[in-house]
């Protein structure tokens, strides 16, 4: 093993056991919690953590889709069975190597192997993917901030109101940069030109924004996906939802739901923890706190959700398992990348 790849692990291993450590310290402080025994104890409504789990399922296949419709529209060529194998791949990906190959990098090397001359295209779809699915998090947000006025309640509290607004302003900020992307003729041609002559990588970034710029001016495609994104963020807050509906305490309203899962969701996008290990989790319970309700019960919906999840993410680790043979070669490559990242001099 090579000394960044060891620096690499040692890195996995510590985020985990923050993860970890956190985890341990919200459990402990929920199991003296007034509504332990009640959850423990009292009878749980397992037709309700079934369809949490399918709400979940249909979310990652939804993911799969959005990112099929962007990596046609850079025109590589793709199959719906190609984004379904190589998105349930990397999706396993994130359980069996925390820290370790992503599912996006795995994404990217896989596509860039097939297509080796539009490798700028194949990472610009995984960094579309992640934008789309960042727009359709800050939609869902916003939607449900607005239509709930969470953020003018008397009731809410200042870091409420001011993450209420923190986000109404991100998403303004992030819809008026795809705003700009989607001008077409010179204004791209001029920026993709001036990136062209930045000393080293200015080659490989300008084809970067070119392809991004591409994606955006597809809208057949585009909108399709952005509108994937909504259904995805709405599906998973409605696993939570259904989480806290199973078990046996007081919570708070479906569209409280749809205004603070999506924080507690960003939070865990944060590279403190593998996965959001932990930070989902503390997230959550602040913001059910914020909202008036028990802290302890949202650990507890924070932490069914992530055992549905882990559910959803056993059939594809399976599925991994059965094709690891066929994908050594991409996982090999993907390894390299990270071990040339470690020295700053990655390809991609």
């Amino acid at each position: 093993m090579s000394k960044a790849a060891t620096i690499r692990h040692l890195k996995s291993v510590a985020k985990l056991l923050l993860g970890v450590a956190i985890v341990a310290f919200l459990f402990y402080q929920a199991k003296s919690g007034e509504n332990f025994e009640e959850i423990v104890h009292k009878q749980k409504n397992w037709r309700l953590l079934a369809v949490s789990m399918a709400c979940v399922a249909a979310a990652v296949l939804f993911g799969f889709l959005r990112w099929y419709l962007l990596v046609r529209a850079v025109g590589l060529p793709f199959t719906l069975r190609d984004a379904f194998r190589l998105g349930s791949l990397g999706f396993a990906l994130n359980f069996v190597a925390p820290g370790g190959v992503g599912g996006d990098l795995f994404k990217v090397v896989a596509l860039a192997r097939e297509h080796s001359n539009r490798k700028s295209e194949a990472i610009a779809t995984v960094v579309a993917d992640r934008i789309m699915g960042l727009a359709g998090l800050l939609l869902v947000t916003s939607g449900a901030l607005l239509i709930t006025r969470l953020a003018w309640e008397p009731s809410s509290t200042p870091a409420i109101k001011t993450l209420s607004y923190f986000v109404l302003s991100v998403t303004a900020g992030l819809f008026v940069g795809l705003g700009l992307l989607m001008i077409p003729g010179q204004i791209g041609e001029t920026v993709a030109r001036t990136l062209a002559k930045v000393p080293i990588v200015g080659h490989f970034v300008s084809n970067l924004f070119s392809a991004c710029h591409l994606i955006t001016r597809q809208s057949q495609f585009l909108f399709p996906a952005l509108t994937l994104s909504v259904a995805v963020h709405l599906l998973l807050v409605m696993s939570f939802y259904y989480v806290a509906e199973a078990l046996p305490v007081q919570h708070p309203s479906l569209a409280i739901h749809f205004c603070i899962v999506p924080l507690a969701e960003t939070a865990g996008v944060l590279p403190l923890t593998p996965g959001g290990l932990g930070t989902t989790e503390a997230t959550l319970s602040a913001l059910y706190i914020a909202v008036g309700a028990d802290g302890d019960v949202g650990t507890f919906v924070a932490f069914g959700q992530r055992l549905v999840m882990l559910s959803v993410g056993a059939l594809a680790i399976v599925y991994f398992l059965i094709q690891r043979k066929s994908v050594e070669a991409a996982l090999h490559e993907a390894e390299e990348e990270l071990d040339a990242e470690e020295h700053g001099a990655g390809e991609f």
